[in-house]
């Protein structure tokens, strides 16, 4: 009979090592489910893709009547009792001074998160970048001095359908700037004052606010939000009034900071709207965008391609009206989520502000710090060798680095010797007007004034401020008779550009006026305030001259005999004059 083999003896290394095999594995066990736990407190699992609705509060009101609309409003959202002089403070050790309140991006204390999770805030960044300007103006309202707000918007900023301003976005984000850091500074709180100035205007574009802007906002603000998203058309001279819109608010005293916010509309031919032209130039001047159509939109698609019937997003992120769901207007709902969108936001970008600050100031003390970043950043020698180095920007060289804006335009060629001018516009426009046309209804604004006789006509013929008894919010520089002038001055800068906004309609009677600039009127252009589009009555802006010499400029114009209107109008009514 063969030999039954006796088992093998286990030596004491085999149990050695199937002990430290067990820990290992426990190990790894424990740590993956640590990871996993981590991830699920950051509220992921708040707002799934599977559920849109999830986060929608049942005590949340839909958005009432629509409200009487004010061109430019002030809050002052501080305490009740007057500031006192400012306070500046200089950062502490970072060992004695533990990470304040607003480092809390998705831990259990952040209510922003909990709402909408880590998913859809990170959605909402569509640009970031290192926002020094941004880290700036948090620096200085958090010595307890007081900061300045502007909103250049359109109907969503200014707050079509909201009835009480304080649900506005605008006015929940400045809100929550005091109340942040009220809490966060050294300073007294009294000091901490924020003056918001909502400067939006609706049914307006780039083209306008390029040049305009200061009519609605004043040149000391320290932040300027921008939302223009929905009210630029997808063109590319609409893009290029984004851009100088932005050159000109770097080039204001203060050089503020930019956020740009984009809202959502689905009424358009198509979704793609200005806004995505402007996330280049936005990204191009690195000022960040948060986005409130790539938090809202894949959920309502899903939700409509789950049943073509639900209408729910549609009802709840949307103005409701006696019409039925606006979608170009945002709920009441739509601009909560916009201003907690832009507080998280806001939020991060303070806290990485501290902590730099805390880095810095362990490097000049000679101590380690656990922070890394932009601001300590010291190349590898041998990167220096290399040459790989020399052009990379070092934010420690100053604002010439972190705040740098390009010498040359996105839509031009580059060269290695352009460079443009500063950018200072300048606007004389009508709808800063009062209804009845005496009086500003912005304390920023400057009244459009024609140039007195030879230059201009005078007398019960000449160009006057006029409104439609039945719509007595707008107003009209107006003239109708042909040979009637109105002269005007103004100042270009970095374009060389002059332009004449007017009035177009094809009910209304509209003539045709020539205007040019300085004596040279051959060189001039025909305005037509008539056209086909019987219904459709808009501002037209018409470039008169380009390349003029940086200075004082006259523009005039004359009103035409020759009219296309078919019934021989021969009425031209002026909206504004600017020159870039």
């Amino acid at each position: 009979m063969g030999r039954i083999p006796a088992p093998r003896q286990v030596t004491r290394s085999a149990y050695y090592f199937l002990i430290v095999g067990v820990v290992l594995l426990s190990i790894v066990l424990y740590l993956t489910l640590f990871v996993f736990i981590y991830s699920d407190a950051e509220g992921n699992s708040t707002f799934s893709f599977g559920s849109p609705l999830s986060f929608c509060s049942s005590n949340d009101q839909h958005a009432a009547e629509l409200a009487p609309t004010i061109t430019t409003t002030t809050i002052i959202a501080r305490p009740t009792h007057l500031a006192t002089s400012a306070v500046t403070t200089t950062p502490v050790e970072a060992s004695t001074n533990p990470e304040p309140a607003y480092c809390n991006y998705c831990t259990s204390t952040d209510e922003v998160c909990k709402r909408y999770g880590s998913f859809n805030l990170a959605r909402s960044r569509a640009y970031e970048g290192p926002n020094a300007r941004l880290k700036r103006v948090l620096r200085k309202v958090r010595s307890g001095q007081k900061i300045k707000i502007g909103i250049i918007g359109g109907s969503v900023s200014k707050g079509h359908g909201l009835r009480d301003h304080r649900h506005n976005w605008s006015h929940i984000y400045a809100e929550y700037i005091r109340e942040t850091f009220v809490n966060s500074t050294s300073a007294d709180p009294a000091n901490v004052e924020v003056e918001l100035i909502n400067g939006s205007v609706g049914a307006t574009v780039s083209q306008y606010m390029e040049t305009c802007f200061r009519e609605h906002i004043p040149e000391d603000v320290d932040l300027v939000i921008i939302e223009l998203a929905i009210n630029d058309q997808r063109l590319e001279f609409l893009a290029k009034g984004y851009e100088n819109l932005i050159r000109a608010v770097f080039a204001l005293p203060q050089q503020p900071a930019i956020i740009n916010i984009q809202v959502m509309a689905l009424m358009f031919p198509t979704i793609t709207m200005g806004g995505d032209l402007h996330t280049a130039v936005a990204q191009y001047y690195d000022t960040p965008i948060l986005s409130l159509r790539n938090v809202l939109l894949p959920h309502i698609l899903r939700s409509t391609q789950l049943n073509s019937s639900d209408n729910s997003l549609e009802n709840y992120w949307f103005h409701n009206d006696a019409n039925g769901v606006d979608l170009r207007h945002i709920s009441t709902n739509g601009h909560r989520m916009l201003g907690d969108l832009l507080k998280s936001f806001t939020s991060r970008v303070a806290c990485e502000g501290w902590r730099e600050e805390q880095s810095q100031h362990a490097s000049l003390s000679g101590k380690d710090s656990d922070v890394v970043g932009g601001w300590d950043w010291v190349p590898y020698d041998s990167d220096r060798y290399e040459g790989l180095t020399l052009s990379l920007p070092n934010p420690n060289e100053g604002p010439q680095v972190s705040e740098y804006i390009p010498r040359l335009s996105l839509f031009q060629k580059f060269d290695h010797t352009t460079v443009l001018r500063p950018a200072i516009p300048f606007c004389r426009t009508t709808t800063t007007l009062s209804g009845n046309g005496n009086g500003l209804s912005s304390p920023y604004a400057h009244l459009l004034e024609a140039l007195p006789a030879p230059l201009s006509t005078e007398g019960p013929d000449a160009f006057a401020m006029w409104s439609h008894p039945q719509n007595p919010g707008k107003v009209w520089l107006t003239g109708r008779k042909p040979g009637v002038k109105a002269a005007f001055k103004v100042q270009t800068s970095a374009l060389g550009r002059v332009r004449v906004t007017y009035l177009r309609s094809g009910s209304y009677g509209l003539g045709s006026a020539w205007c040019w600039v300085d004596d040279n009127r051959n060189a001039g252009k025909r305005l037509d305030g008539h056209w086909q589009y019987k219904d459709i009555h808009v501002a037209n802006s018409e470039v008169i001259a380009e390349n003029a010499t940086p200075g004082e400029h006259t523009l005039t114009c004359e009103i035409m005999k020759e009219t296309r209107d078919p019934a021989g109008g021969t009425e031209f009514r002026i909206v504004a004059v600017d020159a870039l």
